[in-house]
């Protein structure tokens, strides 16, 4: 049998609410329990108390005036009213009564000690009526038995109003219970069904969906940040992904059409030996192309794919250093200086993606760099965060273009007539992502300004 969603959202809360009734049951009876247990211990504790002085203040009456005296003593406390009224039986040895306010010697008192048990009661106010008694019994010389004792109606009282208070507390916590755990309970369901309904919409390509959060502070609105979290970032990678795939056809595209072409025109042409040197000179330009664009690929997918890097200590002014000569050779081929201002940094990271950030900045600034300007590397340090700026005096990019050319295969040059992959600022960007840096492009006036900022770092 299959339950509609709503059905087994609502059999959900039902299930919800009864084991919080059941908790809140379970929790009121072990409470009422408890006090009613120490209460009636209290009451036992009193009671055999006030017997314990009584039955002493017999015993050294007995020892002070014989039989007689005792008999004396009990025949005025039975006439005397009391507020805690004592019971009295003087017996003989056989048990047969002498004085006192009980019609025979309990059956069920057979030896000295605590007793409890029920009996007839009779004094000069009262009837005889059957009462609860809570009584020591006592030995006295020559055999003769003495019992104290007195009426344990309260406990009798205490018991009933325990089972009492039990029952209407029982109703009362149920009721509510069930009230306020169906309503609890249905509160989070409804949150479940939201995000239930959510991610269907998601899986159905609304990409833009997202769970409310009502800012309540609570662990539902931290759960639905973190859905919304990864939202957000499935959507940027479906988004990159779609970008990525539009972007690699049309950058396969081209190279292959080339290759293509030229070989469907030497065959046309039959083309002689050195012509074909030509044609395979050609081809095996294009073909690097590929290859440094297959690689770009799968760097990007690599850095992009690293939730938590192996982390070494990277001396970042060092590695700079490395980058800057590395590129010298090529800056002076293009007539573009290189003006370098570092500052010691230690970065717990990857020095193969950090080395990978540096390279594309600097081949992206002499690249883009007029001959007989000057690329300027910069790294500096302010409240323990690290700040590597890398400008140049080239075209720069337009304002509203620069988080697109934080995108992968985003080339600003619709034509695609300048070489490269566009892949080069994404790399940057993902690398950056993977050490919790943020990249900023902004106006050099001219050209471009890229700051990347690391917000832990260590000075030397």
């Amino acid at each position: 049998m299959r339950f509609s969603p709503p059905a087994l959202f609502r059999s959900a809360a039902l299930s919800g609410a009864l084991w919080i009734t059941l908790i809140a049951l379970v929790t009121t009876s072990l409470a009422l329990t408890v006090q009613y247990v120490q209460t009636a211990r209290l009451l036992e504790a009193r009671t055999r108390a006030l017997v314990n002085d009584e039955a002493a203040s017999l015993v050294s009456r007995y020892r002070a005036a014989g039989l007689s005296g005792i008999a004396q003593a009990i025949r005025r406390e039975v006439e005397v009213p009391r507020i805690n009224e004592f019971l009295y039986l003087l017996a003989t040895p056989g048990g047969r009564p002498l004085v006192g306010n009980l019609a025979e010697w309990p059956s069920a008192v057979d030896h000295p000690g605590y007793h409890r048990f029920e009996t007839e009661v009779f004094s000069a106010s009262a009837p005889v009526r059957e009462s609860a008694i809570e009584a020591r019994a006592v030995l006295l010389p020559d055999g003769f038995r003495l019992l104290v004792g007195n009426l344990s109606d309260e406990s009798i009282v205490l018991q009933d109003r325990y089972f009492s208070a039990l029952i209407w507390s029982l109703l009362a916590t149920g009721l509510l219970g069930l009230a306020l755990g169906f309503w609890y309970s249905r509160r989070g369901l409804a949150f479940l069904r939201a995000a239930s309904d959510a991610g269907e919409r998601f899986l159905r390509g609304k990409l833009d969906e997202r769970l409310p959060a009502p800012d309540r502070g609570d662990e539902y609105d931290r759960l639905a940040a973190t859905i919304n979290r990864t939202f957000e970032e499935i959507e940027r990678l479906i988004g990159s992904l779609r970008a990525a795939t539009d972007g690699l056809a049309h950058d396969l595209k081209t190279p292959i059409t080339r290759i293509r072409a030229r070989l469907e025109l030497a065959e046309m042409q039959q083309a002689d030996a050195e012509e074909l040197h030509a044609v395979i000179a050609e081809c095996r330009d294009d073909l690097d192309a590929i290859l440094r664009l297959i690689l770009d690929v799968l760097e990007l997918a690599h850095a992009e794919a690293i939730a938590d890097i192996p982390r070494e200590l990277v001396q970042l002014d060092h590695l700079l250093q490395e980058a800057v000569e590395l590129y010298q050779p090529l800056a002076e081929d293009r007539g573009v200086g290189i003006e370098v201002t570092l500052v010691p940094v230690a970065l717990a990271g990857s020095r193969s993606l950090l080395a990978r950030m540096a390279a594309n900045l600097l081949d992206n600034a002499i690249k883009h760099s007029p001959k007989g300007e000057t690329v300027r590397v910069d790294l500096t340090v302010q409240d323990g965060a690290a700040t590597l700026t890398i400008a140049d005096r080239g075209p720069g990019i337009a304002e509203t273009q620069r988080e697109r050319a934080l995108q992968r295969f985003t080339q600003l040059d619709a034509s695609r007539s300048q070489p490269g992959s566009g892949l080069g600022l994404s790399i940057v960007a993902a690398a950056a992502r993977v050490h919790n840096a943020q990249v900023v492009l902004t106006d050099n006036e001219p050209g471009l300004n890229v700051r990347v900022l690391f917000p832990e770092t260590e000075t030397a």
